[in-house]
């Protein structure tokens, strides 16, 4: 089958989790004898994200419609997924209401929650939401909790229900690592694009015993690292299985995400999460065994130092981009 792939995925940013969403799924898609084309942010792109095979178009903005058409006519795709309610989304979708081609969407990202945070006017999102969302032959969204939220919104669609993944060969845990070696323990790390809706600070403000690690890098990471330099170490996003494996406490201080992939890989390393009461971590983890969510943070991240890495590593198995890409694929509606 051939896929066209809308998304704000961005070939070169692998930090976020919708990037890494579809930049896992689509060389499996690929290996099984599918085509994948990416109508992102950027630039389009077939199959792998870091090869353009000469094929580039910029087109950031809702007036990008006349380039997407050309591209669905270049590729003639059999199915076409919208993972963009902004944009290139726009672009995609009224081009496919036009000429009355089928699509699916998928809602990733509490924009409301986002928003907010900006303290900006959140009034708007889901009657636009609804009015998105509305014209797809089908919604993909990643936990029971979030088709609820939709439905509770007066999205009435057709929902398709289905986790992401993991890399385990990228993501395990590793016996002996020393590239933290030095520090005080216990280590308490994080991980995730550092941006300010991700909510960092809050765990830098924790009273933990030991040594803070911040792994990851964004436009908040500046300001995080002039305020809190001294009390925590910023780590790029590399070595990162290490970093993971050598800890001892994930903390996941985010109150706005609809998943967390930064959750799966952790307890894939063999790490404990410790996390809010939210969206996510409740979908994610088992209170007292692979980690523990409570309103008081240091409470949660303490708590964690007492729980087992198997049990996380057994609870991370059964999360797999294959899983992922075999229920994105059969959620497809195709082009008739």
């Amino acid at each position: 089958m051939k896929i066209l792939i809308v998304t704000y995925g961005i070939r070169n940013n692998w930090t976020g989790g919708v990037h890494k969403y579809f930049h896992s799924i689509a060389p499996i898609l690929k290996k099984n004898g599918h085509e994948v084309y990416f109508f992102d942010g950027d630039n389009i792109t077939k199959s792998q994200p870091d090869v353009l095979e000469g094929i580039k178009f910029v087109t950031n903005g809702i007036g990008s419609k006349k380039e997407f058409g050309k591209f669905f006519l270049k590729t003639k795709p059999q199915a076409i997924h919208i993972q963009a309610e902004f944009s290139v989304g726009v672009a995609a979708r009224k081009f496919c209401m036009e000429e009355g081609i089928p699509f699916t969407t998928a809602y990733h990202t509490n924009f409301d929650k986002v928003i907010k945070e900006y303290h900006a006017p959140i009034g708007w999102v889901w009657p636009y939401l609804r009015w998105f969302h509305k014209s797809a032959s089908m919604i993909h969204t990643l936990t029971p909790r979030l088709k609820k939220l939709l439905e509770d919104k007066g999205i009435k669609k057709t929902i398709a229900v289905f986790p992401p993944g993991v890399s385990r060969k990228e993501f395990f845990y590793e016996k002996g690592t020393t590239f933290l070696k030095g520090h005080p323990r216990p280590y308490f790390v994080t991980m995730s694009r550092i941006s300010k809706e991700k909510n960092i600070e809050a765990f830098l403000k924790l009273d933990l015993p030991g040594t803070k690690f911040v792994i990851g890098d964004g436009p908040y990471k500046s300001y995080l690292m002039r305020k809190y330099g001294k009390s925590a170490i910023f780590l790029p996003y590399v070595k990162v299985r290490e970093c993971l494996s050598e800890s001892d406490v994930f903390v996941w201080p985010s109150k706005f995400d609809t998943f967390g992939l930064g959750i799966l890989e952790a307890m894939a390393s063999g790490l404990p999460v410790a996390a809010y009461p939210v969206m996510g971590p409740q979908d994610i983890l088992e209170e007292g065994v692979t980690g523990s969510m409570s309103e008081d943070l240091q409470k949660a991240a303490l708590a964690c130092l007492s729980l087992k890495k198997d049990a996380c590593i057994e609870a991370a198995s059964h999360y797999t981009w294959e899983k992922t890409a075999d229920n994105f694929l059969n959620h497809q509606v195709v082009i008739q």
